[in-house]
């Protein structure tokens, strides 16, 4: 009797960290580890082994996968209590402590729920082999549904009050952010070569490396952030950004947010939405406030083209780069925030100016098509 022998070659090992640095951006990197502890504290909550908790939940994962007949309703009703467990506070799970201060997990936003569960999702089928389709997920997990509250508009004499109790450096940032749309890690990747000091109005090149959405872009700033920023480009070095000086972007950003958290406290700007956790002043607001302004004068195509918003670049791209440039003068006034009248003249000036080059070339046209007299 002859025997058949098989080889059975061991899979591949593929740890957490290995699944985290596929990740190249770093914010995206973070986001995903945070899911990851996330996943981690479900598992706590449900099994109870410190430690060992997420291992002894996948191992059992595993387990319904391979068998013979997988069990894929056991693996996705699992994961249904998952985001059941974050649409909840859980005081007993502590998720970050320093001396005396501590801080207990806090329930999710159906946005975040949403992005964490992607995230597992994906963690279990590349680092674990355990593949849930989209049908399974439709089948088995129900998400909270969205409740979207209207989003309040940050005025100038609030945008005054926050700008006139920060360091000069970050007045600057804050000017560049609400003058040019870009989100916050957008700016802090900025440097001197960003900036083309010999254009009017200043454009900034972003490059996409530095962008959420891995584009490049340009954008501009008004003359009343130049103002502001020109004594920081002055003294910093070529290779050093211009707002920080953190190794990364990641704790750059974070160092930003725990800033106007601060900032927020002392001027008592503590209003939140009804049953979020959001506040209604925060430094996403600049974002919105710029992208109000540019799409209410030149429209939500434009607005998006600027801030950075992918799908809306194809009518914006046909423009040259001088009515590109012209667009941003004439919306540069309503862009200001404290300028004095000297620099409102100067702005308005340059709109003229722009607009008698229009005229200009409007009565060449003309001219060319023989409807004007000479």
């Amino acid at each position: 009797m002859q025997y058949m022998i098989t080889n059975v070659v061991e899979q591949e090992k593929f740890s957490d960290e290995d699944w985290l640095i596929r990740f190249e951006n770093k914010q995206t990197q973070h986001c995903a580890l945070t899911a990851l502890n996330t996943f981690d504290y479900y598992c706590q909550n449900q099994i109870g082994l410190n430690g060992k908790s997420k291992d002894t939940m996948i191992t059992k994962y595993q387990t319904w996968f391979n068998q013979d007949k997988s069990d894929i309703r056991s693996i996705c009703l699992s994961l249904d209590k998952f985001v059941r467990f974050m649409t909840k506070d859980h005081n007993d799970i502590i998720v970050f402590r320093k001396g005396e201060h501590e801080r207990t997990f806090e329930k999710k936003t159906t946005k975040t729920i949403k992005l964490y569960f992607s995230f597992i999702k994906a963690y279990l089928r590349i680092a674990h082999g355990i593949k849930i389709t989209t049908e399974d997920v439709k089948d088995y997990v129900r998400f909270p549904k969205v409740v979207k509250e209207r989003r309040l508009p940050i005025t100038p004499p609030t945008l005054k009050l926050l700008f006139g109790k920060c360091d000069p450096e970050r007045r600057a940032l804050y000017y560049v952010l609400i003058s040019s749309g870009m989100r916050l890690g957008e700016g802090l990747s900025l440097k001197k070569e960003n900036f083309h000091l010999d254009e009017r109005p200043i454009r900034v090149s972003l490059r996409a490396v530095d962008t959420k959405t891995q584009e490049s872009r340009d954008s501009y700033i008004s003359s009343e952030a130049y103002e502001r920023v020109k004594p920081i480009i002055d003294r910093k070095g070529n290779d050093e950004y211009l707002f920080h000086s953190y190794s990364t972007i990641h704790r750059a950003v974070q160092n930003e947010v725990r800033y106007f958290t601060r900032l927020r406290e002392k001027l008592g700007l503590l209003q939140k939405y009804p049953d979020s956790r959001r506040y209604i002043y925060n430094i996403h607001a600049f974002r919105a406030y710029f992208h109000t302004k540019a799409s209410q004068l030149h429209g939500t195509e434009y607005a998006n083209a600027l801030d950075g918003h992918t799908g809306y670049l194809e009518q914006y791209h046909r423009l040259t780069e001088k009515e590109k440039g012209d667009k941003y003068l004439q919306l540069e006034p309503e862009l200001m925030i404290e300028s004095t009248p000297i620099e409102a003249n100067k702005t308005k000036d340059q709109l003229i100016t722009a607009l008698q080059r229009k005229m200009e070339k409007m009565e060449k046209s003309l001219k060319r098509m023989d409807l004007l007299d000479d």
